[in-house]
């Protein structure tokens, strides 16, 4: 039974199903998923105990229920550390890098098409999106070219590696925040009433990107760098 006192990461990593639950509420289970979750819904219209009431009926009609969200992480929570950092790689990394180039494409295009009527709101989401892509590109290349190496050399890390990889959950932090604004701004990615079909798949495509990085960061803070953390030598 869920209460008002396990974390969000606590609740998704024991029940993956839980993810479009607090997707639908808006509630950070990566960045923000270490808070429990009377905390995570301070500042919010939402009550912790209804909350954690709905949460619980919702895993109840869901337990036996699999998806690909549920088997893909259960599946991973599996795998070696080595294993987890090949998976990250051949999964999310090549997944959003396909979406970002896409999506830059399109906003572009609304950009300069719905100028006149909506130039403020896609001026500041296109500076947003353009930070956010420029960080993930860069956090992706420090990933594979230097921190994930030196996990699979150094299964027991020293503080010199665990250094590295508390950098890795802070440039998390970074990007959950310029998602958060993103979200804001776009009222949860909801289009104008005079949305092209550019600009709907535009949205569309930002909210399949951003649910994309929520899994990914939660694998890595809440599953991965734990477990690694687990194995520093003494």
């Amino acid at each position: 039974m869920i209460t008002i006192k396990n974390t969000l990461a606590e609740v998704v990593r024991d029940y993956p199903q839980s993810i479009p639950f607090f997707n639908e509420l808006h509630l950070d289970y990566c960045c923000g998923g270490g808070i429990p979750l009377e905390e995570a819904v301070k500042g919010t219209n939402l009550d912790a105990e209804k909350v954690v009431a709905g949460l619980n009926d919702y895993l109840a009609k869901h337990r036996t229920k699999t998806g690909s969200q549920q088997e893909s992480l259960e599946r991973f929570k599996s795998l070696s550390i080595p294993d987890m950092l090949q998976d990250l790689e051949a999964t999310h990394h090549v997944s959003e890098r396909n979406y970002m180039a896409e999506i830059e494409g399109d906003l572009n295009k609304i950009l300069l098409v719905h100028y006149t009527h909506h130039g403020e709101l896609l001026t500041r989401l296109h500076h947003l999106y353009g930070t956010l892509k420029t960080d993930l590109e860069e956090h992706f290349a420090r990933e594979e070219k230097l921190v994930f190496p030196l996990m699979r050399k150094y299964p027991q890390p020293g503080q010199d590696i665990l250094t590295l990889v508390q950098n890795l959950e802070d440039d998390h932090t970074a990007a959950g925040n310029i998602i958060k604004e993103i979200e804001e701004l776009t009222d949860h990615f909801t289009v104008p009433a005079d949305a092209c079909a550019t600009f709907k798949r535009t949205y569309q495509l930002l909210e399949e990107f951003i649910n994309d990085v929520f899994v990914h960061i939660f694998k890595e803070n809440s599953i991965v760098f734990p477990e690694y953390a687990e194995q520093a030598a003494n």
